[in-house]
């Protein structure tokens, strides 16, 4: 899951400059595979504005203090990180949520605690506060983190968590309903992923092709079969028609520029869309030259 959180609550045949631009419902558009999207996560507070704008899709913290009007003065659609199942202790939003919504913390980030979707006060908490928060500071679509959590619950424990990840779904159909015209990314959700497929306009597949070493000083590239694996999960995003674009995001050294290369080529052969950063996400990672072509 994108490192993002340890942050949170202080990511065919139509024109560059329409990818992922706000538009009606009735004429949204998944892009095929044959224009390269390039695109950006980044979890800092501050950045290059107008090298941020030359993306096509740019996916932020809610804490950027930038000029998010400059970075979307061109084509840039910019998102801001939105967490489904589960929420920091820091979050303007916790203080008001329904203790009753909240479950354990998750052992793997401190200081965030896992959410009972299924509670009233934790949609309401989404769809009337912090969507529109995120809205009126500007941001024009959203990023969509955590999907993975309620139905890992509800595998985990179905007698207790039963009706998770109907209602995960439930949570992204209501958006979708709600803000026909925003850009909404999902980030694996693999899971309920063929039940979101027709109310989003990205996925990110994130560690695709590159895995944290043992020593978790680093990182290698992923055997064989995990890759399969994610490639068969990914099918309901190719299958559609249009296919959904997946953006890739894998994490390396970024002084190996040979080994970014074979990443991003790889990953261009598979169709995909791919970014290459660090675990941090806090920096902006400019695409190597083996993509200047591109």
């Amino acid at each position: 899951m994108l490192t993002r959180r340890t942050i949170l609550g202080g990511g065919a045949g139509v024109a560059m400059s329409s990818i992922l631009a706000p538009r009606p419902a009735a004429a949204r558009v998944a892009l095929g595979g044959e224009s390269p999207l390039r695109w950006v996560v980044f979890y800092g507070q501050t950045a290059n504005e107008d090298v941020l704008a030359g993306y096509d899709i740019v996916i932020l913290d809610p804490a950027f203090k930038g000029s998010l009007a400059r970075i979307g003065k061109a084509s840039a659609s910019v998102c801001g990180y939105l967490s489904i199942g589960e929420i920091r202790t820091a979050s303007p939003a916790f203080a008001s949520l329904d203790r009753d919504a909240l479950l354990e913390e998750n052992p793997s980030w401190p200081g965030t605690r896992r959410v009972d979707i299924r509670h009233p006060s934790w949609s309401a908490s989404l769809l009337d506060q912090q969507i529109p928060a995120l809205l009126s500071a500007g941001f024009k679509g959203l990023m969509l983190d955590t999907l993975d959590t309620p139905p890992y619950l509800e595998e985990t424990n179905p007698s207790r968590y039963k009706g998770m990840a109907t209602a995960a779904v439930d949570i992204v159909q209501s958006i979708r309903k709600r803000w026909p015209d925003i850009s909404i990314i999902a980030n694996r959700g693999y899971a309920i992923l063929p039940r979101l497929v027709d109310c989003i306009d990205a996925i990110i597949a994130e560690s695709l092709l590159t895995t944290p070493n043992l020593a978790g000083t680093g990182f290698v590239l992923a055997d064989g079969r995990s890759v399969e694996l994610q490639m068969r999960l990914l099918e309901p995003a190719r299958n559609r028609h249009p296919a959904l674009p997946i953006l890739t995001l894998d994490y390396w050294d970024l002084s190996d520029r040979d080994g970014i290369c074979r990443i991003y080529g790889r990953e261009r052969a598979l169709g995909h869309h791919p970014y290459v950063a660090t675990r941090l996400l806090d920096r902006v990672v400019p695409k190597p030259a083996c993509e200047a072509s591109l």
